[in-house]
């Protein structure tokens, strides 16, 4: 029977059919409130609220799911600290250890090793797991690791930390969720021990070995896919595929995963249709769908079990149970057994983004299928018929894919993928249609020892990539094309969430145009917050946490932003640009009128192409003009992308300067050093030495890495005092030399150093001196630093170091340790 037009068909969504959907939901919001990141005495409070409003209403079996699910959480998370907490003998100097090798991670400069089973030399051993750095100048033996190895290593070990900026990325938060303890670098020698290689291992590397005979871009993305493994996805292909609303085509998913098993069930459907005695005696449609979640699982179990392809992997099998069982049962009832079965063996997933998107993507998948069945006779028999219905049902099921993911997209990527829809719609049946089936096909070829037909077919995958990555980079030539917006506040995404629920409810009432209207408007408001940049209305002053290098941005009322110097590692994709970005979009900014490099070192210059590559306009560009730096590599690729990307670069030298009038303060911009064409034999001394002034004041002082000659230049020509300032070299002994301290006597003085940084930086006896001239001091390894102005410009400022709020995992590892984390 086919519904009528003029109403929607809601039967899917009959709670009398789903007898598990209020267990589940009470079970899972337990789990939420205990697993989740909300502190204090908050958890507790919402569930004994709940517990009582469902008492005065007699849902006593419900209140009960709920307590569970709130015992069970707490429970898990306790297990999961025990096996992340460690003793402090592990952090006391160098520890060597012996352990085996789960996974192996390579880029330009280093290798990162995930190691499991690690046991010192005194017979401790680790509950949980450990990420050990091997920096490829340490030895050429480290390119022979691989899964399954043991080795016995020499290295100093720390707990997870995170840089503490605005907006950053909660890096202790996932080394918990993945049991990681300690993060560890060589300090002697790593020793291979033995191979106990597993069969699946040895097959993984066979894979990775024919991938890696394919161009960097392709191989990179097919190594992802049928490997787990995206360390070797270039930065300009990630780029693209988030500008573009399509990362999820990066990593395993629960589409990649349905994939999987739409090919082989269709493989299967028509093997057995090629005689007519297996069609009468076999179910063909159930033993192809069998063979398809089958698939689906050794696919999974190939690509290592990455944590979103088992739940996908459950989730598909759910789905086929259901279709098995759709006359007796509810698909979505099936559906929720799985997801409370999931939730019953892993609770730390209940905050995991993938088990949800799996989770409505197969829950759509069900839908779009039971609405297929819903055909007459005739429309069965025609398949045009079935065409016209499915392909309208699949393309509305990706537009609410993209809606409904959207605020997480936006806070996860920071980008606006206006032209998301398109390019789903023009790269996923190529990935569909194409690049997983050859891809796939050459994977069992490698297994099987076929080994010239699998190159043949990864080459051929790799072309369609390598297609498809250049659709995409075409559509981010494209006006608003990479787009990026600040970060949206809670408030905005409950905004945009209750506006398509709402949008949703009245499309089941067939209220279509009104449905229509109200998304539209609710998508176009939180487009236009997101994509709307918030003004200080004093100024503003953050000096980053960025590790062993340097960075700071002043904001000023009016939206003019200055960026100082941004640091990281070539090739790396999380260094100081992504970081001050995204600190940058949490307070609301997303350009820079001028980005300022003191000089061409890595600490100071590395992350520049990264900052300016996740901002949406850059004015300006100011180097000193010396020769070290114009004849850096690094400058002049970066002077050329600035070119192709209309961005002024300005030469600077002692004697120039700027100034900007915004929000009433007329700002000036003084380059205090180095003498243009200044080349002495210490690089250090050719760094721009900035002071910026308002009112009747000098108010910040930018040294770079200026070292003892070049302080006493400056103490010679210029005079006067500073609100605050950076210390130069990061605090080292070579620089902040008496006079030149006593000359600037800053309020306010912050030094720039990674935290526990092997030079010991910054020196006890440099921090003493600015503590001698009245200055306070800090340093940003404790945080990133906020110093604001009054409103007015005028007076004193204040500042305060950026801390993190505790959240639920940090709780309960300081209810099993002495020592704080």
């Amino acid at each position: 029977m086919v519904p009528s037009s003029g109403s929607a068909d809601v039967s899917w969504l009959q709670c009398r059919r789903l007898p598990l959907l209020w267990p589940v939901l009470a079970w899972t919001t337990g789990l939420v409130l205990a697993r989740s990141d909300l502190v204090g005495v908050v958890p507790a409070l919402l569930i004994w609220l709940l517990l009582l409003l469902l008492f005065v209403w007699q849902h006593r079996m419900v209140a009960l799911w709920l307590l569970l699910g709130g015992l069970w959480g707490a429970a898990d998370l306790l297990v999961d600290a025990a096996r992340v907490n460690v003793t402090a003998d592990w952090l006391n100097g160098a520890v060597t250890a012996t352990a085996r090798i789960d996974e192996v991670h390579r880029d330009s400069a280093l290798q990162r090793l995930q190691l499991s089973d690690i046991r010192r030399q005194d017979g401790a051993r680790l509950s949980g797991h450990a990420l050990l750095y091997l920096y490829h100048h340490a030895g050429e033996s480290y390119s022979t690791f691989q899964p399954g190895d043991r080795i016995r290593m020499t290295a100093r070990w720390h707990r997870p930390r995170n840089h503490l900026n605005p907006g950053g990325f909660d890096y202790q938060a996932w080394c918990f969720d993945h049991h990681i303890a300690l993060i560890g670098s060589v300090s002697a020698g790593v020793q291979l021990t033995g191979r106990d290689a597993s069969p699946l291992q040895n097959g993984r590397a066979r894979i990775a070995n024919v991938i890696g005979g394919l161009p960097a871009d392709a191989g990179g993305v097919l190594q992802a896919l049928l490997l787990g493994d995206r360390s070797g996805v270039t930065e300009p292909v990630k780029s693209v595929f988030s500008a573009t609303g399509t990362a999820h085509l990066l990593a395993i998913s629960g589409m990649h995963v349905g994939m999987v098993a739409a090919w082989m069930a269709l493989l299967f459907r028509w093997m057995l249709t090629r005689r007519e005695a297996w069609i009468v005696r076999l179910r063909v449609r159930d033993v192809a769908m069998a063979a398809g979640v089958i698939a689906a699982g050794g696919y999974a179990m190939v690509a290592g079990w990455p944590l979103p392809a088992m739940r996908a992997a459950l989730m598909l099998a759910a789905a086929a149970i259901a279709w098995f069982l759709a006359a007796r049962h509810a698909p979505l009832n099936i559906l929720l057994a799985a997801l409370a079965l999931i939730l019953l063996f892993d609770p730390a997933a209940v905050v995991s983004l993938s088990l949800w998107l799996s989770f409505a993507a197969t829950a759509a998948l069900l839908i779009w299928a039971t609405r297929m069945l819903q055909t007459s006779d005739h429309e069965r028999a025609v398949g045009v018929a079935r065409l016209r219905r499915a392909v309208p049902a699949l393309l509305v099921i990706s537009l609410l894919a993209l809606l409904a993911t959207l605020p997480v997209s936006v806070a996860a990527f920071g980008r606006l993928p206006v032209y998301a829809l398109v390019a789903n719609l023009m790269v996923v049946p190529l990935y569909s249609l194409l690049v997983m089936p050859l891809a796939l096909s050459g994977e069992i070829f490698v297994l099987l020892g076929w080994q010239d037909a699998a190159v043949g077919l990864m080459q051929i995958a790799g072309r369609v990539v390598q297609m498809a990555t250049a659709l995409l980079t075409w559509l981010t030539t494209l006006p608003a094309g990479q787009l990026w917006g600040v970060y949206p506040p809670l408030w905005l995404g409950a905004v945009y969430m209750a506006g398509m629920l709402m949008a949703g409810w009245l499309l089941l009432r067939g209220r279509r145009r009104l449905a229509g209207l109200l998304a539209l408007l609710t998508l176009c408001f939180y487009l236009l917050r997101v994509s709307d940049e918030r003004s200080v209305d004093a100024p503003l002053w953050v000096v980053w946490d960025v590790g062993q290098g340097a960075s700071s941005t002043l904001l000023l009322p009016g939206g003019y932003a200055v960026v100082t110097d941004v640091p990281g590692r070539p090739g790396s994709r999380i260094n100081g640009g992504s970081m001050v970005a995204g600190g940058m979009r949490q307070l609301g900014v997303t350009h820079a009128d001028m980005l300022i490099l003191s000089h061409a070192q890595s600490d100071h210059l590395g992350g520049a192409w990264t900052l300016l590559q996740s901002l949406n306009v850059t004015g300006q560009i100011g180097l000193p003009d010396v020769p070290a730096v114009h004849a850096d590599p690094a400058v002049r690729a970066m002077i050329a992308y600035a070119r192709e990307q209309q961005i002024g670069v300005r030469w600077l030298a002692r004697g120039d300067g700027w100034h900007v009038e915004r929000g009433g303060l007329d700002v000036r911009f003084d380059v205090l050093w180095p003498p243009r064409g200044f080349a002495p034999k210490n690089e250090n001394n050719t760094s721009l030495v900035v002071a910026v002034s308002w009112g009747d004041k000098t108010r910040l002082l930018w040294p770079g890495d200026i070292e003892l000659a070049g302080e006493q230049e400056l103490v010679a020509a210029v005079a006067g005092g500073v609100d605050a300032m950076l210390i130069p070299h990061h605090g080292s002994m070579s620089s902040s030399s008496v006079d030149f301290v006593r000359m600037f006597a800053p309020g306010l003085a912050v030094a720039q150093s990674g935290w526990h940084n092997r030079y010991g930086l910054p020196a006890d006896a440099v921090m003493q001196r600015y503590r001698q001239a009245g200055a306070i001091v800090r340093n940003s390894a404790d945080g990133a630093v906020l110093v604001r102005w009054p409103a007015a410009g005028g007076g004193a400022p204040e500042s305060v170091q950026w801390q993190q709020a505790a959240g639920r995992r940090q709780l309960a590892l300081r209810s099993l340790e002495k020592d704080q984390w």
